[in-house]
């Protein structure tokens, strides 16, 4: 089997850190289609955005990375329970958790926000999505991208 490469470690300690008891949702995936079955209350779902390579130091120095990653945050309203309070509260739960740790255990430089999208009754059934797009400072080995 391959090694992965640095961006899939990414969205795996990512994944991992809002999986931690106690987990953010009990459903927490990587790259997922944007859907949430009627079963599921809320769901998370880290997935790689895009992936930006800073200029080399020299030759055989260690690439530098600025990656967006998409933390998309789902949540389904109820009579008690609007879908707005919902999404606020997962969405706040999320960020907070991964912001606790914004190396992601030494894996990476840094972790920030930097912008929050809502989307509302994405598939009709009173469901709603808030996507935090995250700038991920990492390296990789030169010329490599594990």
């Amino acid at each position: 089997m391959t090694t992965p490469t640095a961006f899939a470690q990414v969205i795996a300690a990512m994944q991992s850190s809002l999986q931690q008891a106690p987990a953010v949702s009990p459903n927490v995936f990587r790259a997922r289609s944007r859907v949430l079955p009627e079963q599921m209350a809320t769901a998370v779902v880290v997935r790689p955005a895009q992936a930006q390579r800073e200029a080399g130091v020299g030759q055989g120095a260690p690439a530098l990375w600025l990656t967006g990653v998409a933390l998309e945050c789902y949540a389904r309203g109820t009579a008690s329970a609007p879908v707005d309070v919902t999404l606020d509260a997962l969405l706040g739960d999320a960020v907070a958790r991964l912001m606790a740790d914004p190396s992601l255990g030494g894996l990476v430089g840094f972790i920030d926000p930097q912008s929050v999208d809502w989307d509302f009754d994405v598939d009709g059934a009173q469901t709603a999505c808030a996507t935090v797009v995250f700038a991920v400072r990492h390296a990789t080995a030169a010329g490599a991208l594990i």
